[in-house]
């Protein structure tokens, strides 16, 4: 545990490392140790910068020690360090081991960088990393914490890493974590396939924490503090501005730091919904429900897949928000999109209440990745529904309440309370409206359950305003969009693609035919619709603009609820347009999707020339 300069890249220098460490002093309780120099803190000789690191790294040490912390630094197993003027430690391995013990390094990052793969011939990568790693780590000793960071896509380091590092690193040296949620879900993927090689004294790295760094959401870092954690991974930070709710949760940091040392493995997925688990040393088990995809779901597992200790009733806490529950078993929760919702489970339930679960505004069917779309002035029903999940006593008393944005009504369809009994469920439903001129964009729907002894839950749901088309045909450039996506600036309305900015596209214009009405856009791009079942056909002249001249090959799409409904197969730059007509009857939304030809996809400029959709 502890802070990387990683995101400092080549501007890190003595001060800020030392600044580092007195931050770092306020995160020392919640067990964050490490202060670690990530890159260009060597000159070319292979000692420190003289601009950056004046006093050189042994001062450094004495300042980090002296804060009750620990020092760590990269080094190089090729010729040259990653990045920087400093050498890499590539056939004088010993030499620089004895020179960082001396200075009082704590902890090494051994990176793959510049490695002369020549002077192996016949050798695999594998063969080659395994050849430079542990005469390092043996030169260090096992005074120095280890970290092997080398998995290029080759060097497989979970299969033989066990052995010779403290950690090994699974997502690939080239391809870090950039701080968004698509790539720390990736990596996560990833890190869970190697459970069965990680455990005591050697783990899984699946790179650092972003909380701080702006490019996920609060419920996304908890997120991925909470998968870390029940992954037994490391919890590097890069930015010391992370919100200490999030990054010092001691009871989460407790599962992270478990001494059984475990790494959480799948009790229960479906590649939307996963149920991970990881046994503590004191006999309880750690459990997270994940919810990976972009709506709020319930997630429930029997308690026959948990390998719980003993038998009868349990302690359910919910790490996050401290809640006590009792259960015989079975877990149930509304876990928010991109969310995760993590217990610690002990045998007996004391005075607890029973576990209860309650979703606001559940999806239509399982795997609904949408939100619920409210069309302005248009009464639409709300459910929300209870469950008394722990099934170790009766919930009586039970009561739900709705919050919705200002200005929105939401008149109850039933009243009064209800009395659930271990396994029953209780649904309470709204009249819901948004008011006419809502502003196209998500809201969030609020729900209380309050029951006798004290029970209090609370649970959301997010929901979209938005507006299907008229009755009639409607050009789809002069309707609102629910999203789109495009890979050159925006996607224009009649207009062509152009350069990156908006409306500085040509006429759309395709084999010299000009369509004054359509939508310009460069692969890949996708439009969505929102359409509530009301629309029956979509048409449109699928094409290369002619802006690119005989360049670019693309397929135009249209994709509705159950798959893709036509298709303009590939047309090129050289190509007159293609008509493309598709049935979109039913549908809820309807998706304009460009793919590439699967050439360079620099002339990808495609056109729908008049586009159109007809509604009832």
């Amino acid at each position: 545990m502890g802070w990387s300069s990683r995101a400092l890249g080549c501007s890190v220098s003595e001060t800020a490392v030392r600044q580092a460490a007195d931050a770092l002093t306020a995160l020392r309780p919640a067990g964050y140790r490490y202060v670690i120099l990530d890159g260009c803190w060597q000159g070319a000789d292979g000692n420190a910068d003289p601009a950056r690191f004046p006093s050189g790294i042994e001062s450094l040490a004495d300042y980090v020690h002296g804060k009750g912390l620990k020092l760590g630094l990269s080094l190089s197993a090729g010729t040259r360090a990653c990045a920087g003027a400093g050498r890499g430690s590539y056939k004088h391995e010993a030499d620089d081991a004895a020179m960082v013990r001396g200075w009082g390094v704590d902890y090494v990052k051994y990176d793959w960088c510049n490695v002369p793969l020549a002077d192996f011939p016949g050798k695999t990568t594998r063969d080659i990393a395994q050849a430079l790693y542990p005469p390092m780590r043996a030169a260090l000793g096992d005074s120095v914490l280890f970290a092997m960071n080398n998995e290029e896509g080759n060097t497989v380091p979970w299969l033989w890493g066990k052995d010779v590092a403290t950690t090994w690193r699974t997502n690939l040296v080239t391809r870090p974590i950039d701080g968004t949620y698509a790539s720390m879900l990736s990596i996560w993927e990833t890190n869970m396939l190697r459970a069965d090689y990680a455990g005591q004294g050697s783990w899984a790295d699946p790179d650092l924490l972003q909380a701080g760094l702006g490019g996920m959401t609060e419920t996304e870092h908890r997120t991925q503090l909470s998968l870390w954690a029940i992954g037994a991974a490391p919890l590097i930070l890069q930015s010391l501005d992370a919100p200490r709710e999030v990054i010092a949760n001691p009871k989460v940091i407790a599962v992270d730091q478990d001494g059984l040392g475990a790494m959480g493995r799948y009790a229960q997925t479906d590649g939307w919904y996963h149920v991970i688990t990881k046994p503590l040393a004191n006999g309880d088990v750690a459990v997270a429900l994940f919810n990976e995809s972009d709506r709020s779901a319930t997630i429930s597992v029997k308690g026959s897949r948990l390998n719980l200790p003993g038998g009868g009733r349990y302690r359910v806490e919910d790490l996050w928000t401290g809640a006590v529950w009792s259960t015989r078993g079975d877990l149930s929760a509304a876990v928010p999109a991109h969310g995760t919702v993590m217990y610690r489970i002990s045998p007996g339930s004391g005075q607890a209440a029973p576990m209860v679960s309650f979703e606001v505004d559940p999806g239509d069917f399982l795997g609904d990745n949408r939100p619920t779309v409210f069309e302005p002035g248009k009464e639409a029903e709300v459910t929300a529904a209870v469950t008394n999940t722990g099934g170790t006593d009766v919930l009586r008393d039970v009561a739900v309440r709705l919050a919705v944005p200002p200005g929105w009504t939401a008149v109850p369809k039933a009243d009064g309370t209800a009395r659930l009994k271990p396994g029953e469920t209780y649904t309470a439903r709204w009249a819901v409206t948004a008011p006419t001129g809502s502003e196209w964009k998500t809201y969030d729907l609020t729900g209380t359950v309050t029951a006798a002894g004290g029970v209090r839950i609370g649970g959301a749901a997010v929901a979209r305003v938005a507006q299907a088309p008229g009755p009639g045909p409607s050009y789809i450039s002069d309707l609102a969009w629910i999203r789109s996506a495009n890979y050159w600036g925006p996607v224009e309305r009649d207009q062509s693609v152009g350069g990156k900015g908006l409306n500085d596209g040509l006429p759309l214009t395709v084999g010299g035919v000009r369509y004054a009405k359509g939508l310009g856009t460069h692969a890949p791009a996708e439009i969505e619709l929102y359409t509530a079942g009301r629309c029956s056909t979509i048409s449109f002249q699928a094409g290369v603009d002619d802006e690119t001249g005989d360049a670019g090959s693309v397929d135009l799409e249209v994709w509705t609820d159950g798959g893709r409904a036509a298709h303009s197969g590939i047309v090129t730059g050289a190509q007159p347009a293609r008509k493309v007509t598709a049935d979109v009857k039913g549908a809820r939304y309807v998706r304009l999707v460009v793919t590439n030809g699967g050439d360079n996809a620099t002339s990808d400029h495609a056109d729908f020339g008049d586009a159109t959709i007809t509604c009832s």
